[in-house]
């Protein structure tokens, strides 16, 4: 009972145009405004948590010499040059080679930490045999892509 006398009491203590504001049901304009806003938001944050985040690292490869094997596959070490960013953990990742007649892949086993001169890293990497051979000692563009969460979690940092 008090409780209602305090309220009405401090609802006495203002203004008229307050009274009127506070007194008044919000318009349809407003309320279905905020519904829609509320929407909108609700389906940006589905989009993305449904949407993987995708990191890609791309630059200049140089494939070296490659010894004839009679196996299916062959580790080679190969010098990698990144164009702008440098991956963090990029192990078994898959990495694609892009000549100028077709791509071919393959996948990086290990990165060295060590770069020379000219910003290259040796890379271990495991191709098909009969493919890399066609590339030996060329230089060819690579990409990377490395899926890491959804795009939501990175928004968050990764909560």
């Amino acid at each position: 009972m008090e409780e209602k006398k305090e309220q009405e009491r401090s609802f006495e203590l203002r203004s008229e145009k307050v009274r009127s504001i506070v007194g008044q049901i919000p318009s349809s304009l407003v309320r279905y405004g905020i519904t829609t806003i509320g929407t909108v938001l609700l389906c940006l944050f589905a989009v993305s948590y449904f949407l993987p985040y995708k990191q890609v690292y791309s630059g200049t490869a140089i494939v070296r010499k490659v010894n004839n094997t009679p196996t299916d596959s062959i580790d080679i070490v190969i010098l990698l040059r990144f164009e702008n960013k440098h991956p963090e953990n990029i192990h078994e990742q898959m990495l694609y080679l892009q000549s100028p007649c077709r791509t071919f892949a393959g996948q990086l086993r290990d990165i060295s930490a060590v770069r020379d001169t000219l910003e290259r890293q040796e890379a271990l990497c495991r191709f098909k045999s009969i493919e890399i051979k066609s590339m030996e000692n060329q230089t060819v563009d690579f990409q990377i892509v490395q899926t890491s969460g959804n795009l939501l979690q990175k928004m968050f940092g990764g909560l």
